[in-house]
């Protein structure tokens, strides 16, 4: 009997180291995220501050969005977020939503105009990102559009991407070299709006087929319990928190 209860607690002591030297499957462990146990984040409008923004690393704010006018069907640039800020220890990226592919020269002129005055401020800038939520079937037409943004954007800077969940479908060879030539991550957004999207670990577990470098996209107080382990992954770069506008400040 004695011999039975000290099996037993060999047992639960292996399956308990075991457990301690596994890594944490996310930054968050209470089901729902948590800014503060992040460092990167989107910022997509005034947000309070908050003692997790100042120890961030990177910083995606919102600068714009790219759209054709409703009357005139001609491509306009309208000015979204928030100013340039003074933030040289912090990694940025200047995200521009985006809902057109027909670019000219006026939309790289106003990319680049912004990048000079986010560096004029002494900011350390990562790159650029393009929002825009390309139909699956439709891949093929943005990759093509992102080399070419490529070429024209200055080789120093980066280019990241956010995508859906449902382009872990993606399965065309020719589309998928486009993607890894072109750009430096793809951001995988899980939510919508303020909700978690259901059953993201099924769309999840088939991204690391894709090849790509990405990083995990979660909003602020969703749902976030995976029992995926990412970081397994070597193509897995991390998360970025989508922060809410009525944040409250600690």
């Amino acid at each position: 009997m004695l011999k039975q209860f000290f099996s037993v607690v060999m047992t639960l002591i292996c399956m308990l180291s075991i457990m301690a030297c596994q890594p944490s499957l996310s930054a968050s462990t209470s089901g729902q995220v948590d800014a503060e146990d992040y460092d990167a984040f989107w910022i997509w409008g005034n947000i309070s501050s908050a003692p997790y923004l100042a120890k961030a690393k990177e910083l995606y704010i919102l600068q714009g969005e790219f759209r054709l006018d409703r009357r005139t069907h001609q491509p306009q640039h309208l000015y979204q977020g928030v100013s340039v800020l003074n933030i040289p220890h912090q990694k940025v990226w200047l995200v521009f939503r985006n809902h057109h592919l027909n670019w000219s020269k006026n939309e790289i002129d106003i990319i680049s105009k912004r990048i000079r005055q986010w560096e004029k401020k002494g900011n350390y800038l990562q790159g650029i990102q393009i929002d825009f939520d390309a139909k699956t079937q439709n891949l093929h037409a943005y990759a093509l559009f992102l080399a070419q943004l490529r070429q024209q954007l200055p080789a120093k800077y980066k280019l990241s991407i956010t995508g859906l969940m449902d382009w872990s479908n993606m399965q065309d060879a020719k589309t998928l070299l486009l993607f890894r030539n072109n750009i430096n991550e793809m951001i995988i957004q899980t939510y919508q709006g303020s909700t978690t999207i259901p059953n993201y670990e099924a769309y999840l577990h088939k991204i690391s087929k894709l090849n790509l470098p990405y990083k995990i996209g979660v909003v602020q107080r969703g749902e976030w319990y995976p029992k995926l382990n990412f970081k397994e992954d070597p193509n897995f770069q991390g998360y970025v928190v989508f922060l809410l506008r009525n944040s409250p400040t600690p």
